[in-house]
């Protein structure tokens, strides 16, 4: 093998490589999760319509299950897209993550972007969650068991971002570093979100 050949061999490989971690279309990944927030809405709303046609005990029992699921799911990609949204309106350097992977959705380059940015990127992951909570909450007959499932898991999920990233928000207008901040972040901090946000879900599906 000659010289020239073994330099070309050798470049090839990290062509391909960056290739690889380039970052990915907007529009291809904003398509993308809209699909499948579109696939998750439709598989719930054919278990609402098969309880809502039938009134059967299983039909009420899977919309249930949907609900929670897809709630949970939905709320998960519009957190994920406000930070994103929050990120790049506050001018911060956040390119998304290679289209191979599905979480997270963008990486947030904390050596090239401020305190300031980090935190509209943090408020910008809850308001769409709670957005979309209320515009259910107030065009969504709730009079169906998978209907108050889909809300309550929305909210609760909202619950749950909020107690993770609320004390990180907190450390951080107080004057830490945004990594030592979200350093803090514990086992046991998630466990509390995860039981707030279940909580909350079920004492707002008790009233519903």
């Amino acid at each position: 093998m000659s010289a020239e050949t073994a330099s070309t061999a050798t470049e090839e490989p990290q062509e391909a490589s960056a290739a690889a971690l380039k970052e990915p279309n907007l529009a291809f990944v904003g398509v993308r999760d809209l699909g499948i927030a579109l696939a998750a809405l439709s598989i719930w709303a054919a278990a609402d319509t098969w309880y809502a046609v039938t009134g059967l005990g299983l039909a009420a029992w899977v919309s249930v299950l949907n609900g929670i699921l897809v709630g949970a799911a939905i709320t998960g990609l519009l957190h994920e897209w406000g930070h994103l949204t929050g990120a790049r309106l506050s001018g911060a350097t956040a390119p998304l993550a290679p289209a191979k992977g599905f979480l997270p959705l963008f990486n947030f380059d904390f050596a090239k972007s401020e305190t300031s940015q980090f935190q509209a990127m943090s408020i910008g992951g809850n308001l769409p969650t709670w957005g979309f909570a209320l515009l259910l909450a107030t065009t969504l007959p709730l009079d169906a068991p998978g209907r108050i499932a889909l809300v309550s898991s929305v909210v609760g999920s909202s619950i749950f971002a909020l107690i993770v990233e609320l004390p990180v928000m907190s450390r951080v207008a107080g004057g830490m570093a945004p990594t030592e901040s979200l350093g803090k972040i514990s086992a046991a901090t998630i466990q509390s979100g995860a039981i707030g946000g279940a909580v909350g879900a079920l004492l707002l599906a008790s009233v519903l």
